[in-house]
C-alpha cells in the first residue's frame, strides 16, 4: 500500500494539531491565551485579530524565547497552513497551541482589528 504525500502528513501532523474554530478560539482568548499571527507583516497591517502578536512564519524558530511558555496560543494565518505549521512547531517545543480552521480571509475580518 502506499500514502500519497499530503495523507501521509495530515496523519504525521495531526494527532499533534489542535485545530478550533473561530468560536473555540475566543473563548480560549477570553481564558487568557493570545493569539500568534503568523502572516506577513505587510497582511497583518492590512487586518488582524484585535491584540494579536505578528509573528511571520519564516521567523517562528528564532522568536521562541520571546513567547511565554504558559501562555496559550491560538496560530493564525489566512489559510490554515502556515498557521498549521506554527502551531505544530509551538506545540513541538512544549507549548500550549492551537490552529484555527480554515484561517481568516481578509473580507471575514474587515479593517484592522477584525470583528
Amino acid at each position: 500500500m502506499r500514502l500519497n504525500k499530503e495523507d501521509f502528513n495530515a496523519l504525521l501532523n495531526e494527532p499533534l494539531l489542535h485545530w478550533v474554530d473561530l468560536v473555540h478560539a475566543r473563548a480560549l482568548i477570553a481564558k487568557g491565551a493570545r493569539w500568534l499571527d503568523v502572516r506577513l507583516p505587510s497582511e497583518f497591517e492590512v487586518f488582524h485579530l484585535e491584540e494579536a502578536t505578528n509573528i511571520p512564519l519564516y521567523f517562528i524558530r528564532m522568536k521562541l524565547r520571546t513567547l511565554d511558555e504558559t501562555t496559550p496560543y491560538v496560530a493564525v494565518c489566512d489559510t490554515g497552513r502556515r498557521s498549521s505549521v506554527a502551531a505544530f512547531l509551538l506545540s513541538e517545543r512544549g507549548f500550549e497551541a492551537y490552529c484555527l480552521k480554515a484561517g481568516l480571509p481578509g473580507n471575514a475580518l474587515g479593517p484592522a482589528g477584525g470583528p
